[in-house]
């Protein structure tokens, strides 16, 4: 009788145990292919971050909104878990082993003959980037584009494709990835150029931030489930086909 009240407190608690994992709100940002396509369902980081949160036994439920809402949602409770940040982003959050890792770039026109072999080289030249790369690329890289004949930063990154292949600047400095995947890849002409790409940055990791310690925990050690099953770099594997992008280092 004794094993069967415990069972039976058990299967009690069961329900109760499966609602509170059955959903967990996915703050997701808005679409920058490849990573967070349109819906946010889709994309490297999305695909990867649900496929991770499934296998931890979770539904999810993607809230497709700006970075800055989406940290303030998190930071309310309004949802459980936001893609993707990095631990400077905010105190009070716990964050994930790294999902993925961006490719920051310089990327130049093969054309132009521009040669970078380290960040200060980046003062000859025109150079476009995106917003606040100044503080991400740290004190070598400001005082480069200090230097620069012209240097810029731009929230769109179809701006950035269009300064390089009509040959506005010399050097745009982002996400290869995010380069590559931009429907803007000719310039007014039509024409198509190849590039070169330099890295002068290490490739920056980027994590989910979670409002609960413990879906964190689960959320690490479904990812490490999920590589080695193979799952991860099937996802991978699929969207670099798709962008038609370079294999990760």
């Amino acid at each position: 009788m004794r094993e069967l009240r415990q069972c039976l407190l058990v299967l009690a608690w069961l329900p109760a145990l499966s609602a509170s994992a059955a959903e967990v709100r996915l703050a997701v940002g808005l679409p920058k292919p490849p990573y967070v396509e349109a819906g946010g369902q889709t994309g490297l980081e999305s695909a990867l971050a649900i496929a991770v949160l499934s296998q931890a036994g979770h539904q999810i439920k993607v809230v497709q909104v700006p970075q800055a809402r989406g940290l303030a949602m998190l930071k309310e409770g309004q949802v459980d878990a936001m893609l993707t940040l990095t631990p400077a982003t905010s105190e009070g959050l716990y964050y994930s082993q790294p999902l993925i890792y961006y490719r920051n770039r310089a990327i130049t026109l093969q054309r132009s003959g521009v040669v970078l072999l380290q960040v200060s080289d980046l003062a000859r030249y025109t150079v476009a980037s995106f917003q606040n790369a100044r503080l991400l690329f740290g004190n070598e890289f400001a005082a480069a584009v200090a230097r620069s004949p012209g240097y810029s930063e731009h929230a769109d990154q179809d701006t950035l494709n269009r300064l390089l292949l009509n040959r506005r600047v010399d050097v745009i400095v982002g996400d290869e990835y995010i380069f590559r995947a931009n429907p803007t890849q000719t310039d007014l002409n039509g024409q198509r150029f190849n590039i070169v790409s330099y890295a002068l940055f290490g490739n920056s990791p980027r994590h989910v931030g979670f409002a609960s310690q413990t879906l964190r925990q689960q959320f690490d050690a479904a990812l490490l489930k999920l590589k080695a099953s193979g799952e991860y770099e099937r996802i991978s594997q699929y969207y670099r086909q798709r962008y038609r992008l370079p294999a990760t280092p």
